[in-house]
């Protein structure tokens, strides 16, 4: 009885909506007021443009707090004699537990933390928007710098920490204030033979033609979903990449030109450490200030050689 109940009540709510439909639609044929006055309520709230009458009806989730009081009518009108009437009384019982059940989550939900509920939603980002977002900082970034598309190429690129250190905040034993910053390094030309990034660690470093003419740092922030430069990119011909020994953790970019310096860390000590190899070898490469200003090889073994 109550599953035929249920089922006649829902054919009815779905034949009372679409009537409802087709009367609002013969009402605006016959009545040219109507069919303005809703025009004009569209045009002043945006909410109401993409809202058609079965929006404003009863949804099957305020139904659901009807069905308690239904059920206690219907019990309070069957006889007493009648088999029904128990399975009446429980279904009643049964949708107030989940009606307590839903409420309780509910709660739950409203009392957790803004920040908290953002980052279960980051959490959540599926492959494909991570690659979209890594598409757009792609494109904004050969858009500010003008490069070449077929020369230009991303090295690396995803989340570092950054800060400006001071007299107050670089100090030892003191926690550094980190923001989160996307980054990119781009690099303009095409490798050579020489061009090998991924040498390992106890490999010393030295200027060689790669190929490589410009490589560049771009820093940039989301805000609202939109990103913008947090300052002019750093290219590292006129930048020095260092780390120091005990503070392996961290390392600093400083350009020559403003004197800006610029603390980065990543997400792990092994992220941290790729970021600095990465950003350490292609900024060995560029600038002619590092190259050896017309020096003589081997000038200890023979020191009668003159420069030319």
């Amino acid at each position: 009885m109550l599953r035929t109940g249920r089922s006649r009540f829902e054919s009815l709510s779905g034949e009372l909506g679409a009537a409802a439909s087709l009367l609002l639609a013969n009402l605006e044929k016959e009545k040219e007021l109507l069919r303005i006055f809703l025009r004009v309520s569209q045009m002043e709230n945006a909410v109401l443009r993409r809202m058609n009458l079965n929006s404003f009806l009863m949804v099957p989730v305020q139904r659901v707090t009807k069905y308690p009081l239904l059920l206690a009518r219907l019990y309070k009108v069957t006889p007493s004699h009648h088999e029904g009437r128990e399975l009446l009384k429980q279904a009643q019982h049964k949708i107030e537990l989940h009606l307590e059940h839903m409420n309780a989550e509910a709660k739950d939900f409203t009392s957790t933390k803004l920040w908290r509920r953002i980052s279960i939603i980051n959490l959540r980002r599926s492959s494909s928007e991570v690659d979209m977002i890594n598409i757009k900082l792609r494109k904004m970034a050969l858009d500010i710098l003008e490069w070449n598309h077929d020369e230009a190429r991303f090295v690396m690129e995803g989340k570092l920490l950054y800060t400006n250190p001071t007299d107050n905040n670089w100090r030892r034993g003191r926690t550094l204030k980190l923001n989160t910053i996307n980054a990119l390094l781009v690099t303009n030309g095409k490798p050579t033979e020489e061009y090998r990034p991924d040498l390992e660690d106890e490999v010393l470093l030295f200027p060689k033609r790669t190929g490589v003419r410009e490589a560049t740092l771009l820093l940039l922030k989301e805000k609202c979903g939109r990103y913008s430069l947090i300052r002019e990119p750093l290219y590292l011909d006129k930048c020095i990449v260092c780390c120091e020994a005990d503070w392996e953790e961290y390392f600093e970019v400083q350009e020559l030109a403003s004197k800006d310096t610029f603390i980065f860390k990543a997400e792990d000590g092994e992220r941290t450490k790729a970021w600095y190899k990465q950003l350490q070898y292609h900024a060995q490469g560029l600038g002619a200030w590092r190259k050896r200003r017309n020096a003589l090889a081997n000038i200890m073994i023979n020191g009668m050689l003159t420069r030319n």
